[in-house]
C-alpha cells in the first residue's frame, strides 16, 4: 500500500470518497462514473489518477474501455501473515466504513438506473442470439468442457482405470482431475496414440498397460473408479470381464459403462468389428449384479440423438454401479494376479520415463 500521508490526502475530498463508495458496490467506467457523479469527465479523471497513486483503487482495461474497483485488499477484514492474523490499518478501517455508508440518494437512484440499463442490455443482447448461442458457446470453449468441469464434483485422490482406453480420448480429462490414472487396451498401436496425446498434455500421472478384460494387468482392489466405454461389445466373454473388473476394484468403487443398446446397423456393426450388436439394459444389469455390483443405475445418453449430418449409429446408454464384497471367493481367489505388462511406446522415451518415474505408485 501507499503511504498513510498519500491515503489521508485520498480520502479527505468528498469527492472522491464517494467514488471508493460507488465502486465498492460495482465495477464501473470513467464515464460510469460521470454518469452517476453528474460531474465533468476531466474531474472524475482527475480525481481517480489520485486514488490510483494511493493504491485505494484497481483498474483492468477491457477493449478500449478501462473499469474501476476497490482494491480486492482493502475488501478484507484482516491480512494473514505467517499464519497470524494481523491488525488492518486505519487506513482499511476507514475504507470498510465508507463501503458500508449509504451513497446520497440521488447518485444511488443514478447508479441503480445505469445498472438496470446494462442488464437490460445484456438481456436483449441474449435475445438476439438466443437461437445460435450454443454453437456460440461451442465455438468458443469446444463441445466438452461443461463435462469437464463436472469431474470437479469428484474427489480428487482417486486411482482410475480407463478400461480400452483406445486412443486416449478421455485421459487428459481424467488425468487433470484425478491422482492417479491406469490406461489399458489390448493393442499396441492405440496405446502408442494415447502415450503420446499424454505427453503432448505434459500428463506424468498415466500409467500404460498392454492388456484386456480377460485377464486385467492389475493386482486386486487397486483403482477406486473404473471405466469401460463402448468396450464391452468387442468382448467374447462379458460376464468373465465384469467379474474382471470387480476384482480391481476397492470395496465401494465406482463403476461407469457406456455402451450401445441393441440395434440392426449391420453395416454400423461390421465397419466398427464389433462382437455384438448392443446390450439389452435387464440383462447387463443382471450380469453387474451377479459380477458383485450393487445400485446398479441405468440412464439413456440423449445427447446422441442429436446428430444431425453425422453417421448413423446406435443408441447409447450409462451404467453405473458400485463393487461390493459380497462375493468374497471372487475377492480372494486372485490376490496377486498383476501379470506385470507395461506397455512401452518404442518411439515415446518421454513418455516411457514418466512411466517409470510413476511405476513405484502402481500395484
Amino acid at each position: 500500500m501507499a503511504n498513510e500521508d498519500d491515503i489521508f490526502k485520498a480520502l479527505s475530498d468528498a469527492t472522491r470518497r464517494r467514488i471508493l463508495q460507488i465502486v465498492s458496490r460495482n465495477e464501473l467506467s470513467v464515464s460510469d462514473l460521470v454518469t452517476c457523479l453528474a460531474l465533468p469527465q476531466s474531474t472524475v479523471s482527475r480525481h481517480l489518477k489520485t486514488l490510483r497513486a494511493a493504491e485505494l483503487i484497481s483498474d483492468r482495461r477491457e477493449g478500449t474501455t478501462v473499469l474501476y474497483s476497490l482494491r480486492t485488499a482493502i475488501n478484507c477484514d484482516a491480512q494473514v501473515i505467517d499464519g497470524e492474523t494481523q491488525e488492518v490499518s486505519v487506513a482499511v478501517r476507514v475504507m470498510e466504513w465508507l463501503a458500508d455508508e449509504t451513497l446520497p440518494s440521488a447518485i444511488d437512484r443514478r447508479l441503480e438506473n445505469l445498472l438496470a440499463a446494462r442488464r437490460n442490455g445484456s438481456d436483449d443482447f441474449f435475445a438476439r442470439v438466443a437461437d445460435r448461442w450454443d454453437q456460440m458457446r461451442l465455438d468458443a470453449f469446444g463441445p466438452a468442457f461443461h463435462l469437464e468441469a463436472m469431474l470437479s464434483l469428484l474427489p480428487h485422490d482417486r486411482t482410475v482405470a480407463d478400461i480400452g482406453a483406445g486412443a486416449g480420448y478421455m485421459l487428459p480429462a481424467l488425468a487433470r482431475h484425478f491422482r492417479k490414472v491406469i490406461a489399458i487396451d489390448p493393442v499396441p498401436e492405440m496405446l502408442d496414440i494415447a502415450q503420446k496425446r499424454c505427453t503432448a498434455e505434459d500428463l506424468t500421472n498415466v500409467i500404460f498397460r498392454l492388456g484386456d478384460l480377460s485377464d486385467l494387468p492389475m493386482r486386486t482392489r487397486q483403482v477406486d473408479i473404473a471405466i469401460a466405454v463402448l468396450v464391452l461389445h468387442h468382448v467374447p466373454n462379458v460376464e468373465n470381464g465384469l467379474a474382471e473388473i470387480h476384482r480391481i476394484m476397492r470395496d465401494g468403487g465406482q463403476l461407469l459403462i457406456v455402451e450401445q443398446s441393441p440395434h440392426t446397423m449391420m453395416d454400423f456393426h461390421e465397419r466398427m468389428q464389433d462382437l455384438r450388436t448392443g446390450f439389452d439394459r435387464l440383462a447387463l444389469s443382471k450380469m453387474l449384479k451377479r459380477a458383485g455390483f450393487a445400485d446398479i443405475r441405468v440412464s439413456t445418453i440423449g445427447s446422441t440423438n442429436d446428430r444431425t449430418g453425422q453417421a448413423d449409429a446406435p443408441e447409447l446408454f450409462a451404467v453405473s454401479a458400485r463393487a461390493t464384497a459380497n462375493d468374497a471367493n471372487q475377492r480372494t481367489s486372485h490376490p496377486v494376479r498383476y501379470t506385470g505388462k507395461r506397455h512401452a511406446s518404442a518411439g515415446d522415451a518421454a513418455t516411457r520415463n514418466a512411466g517409470k518415474r510413476k511405476q513405484s505408485n502402481t500395484g
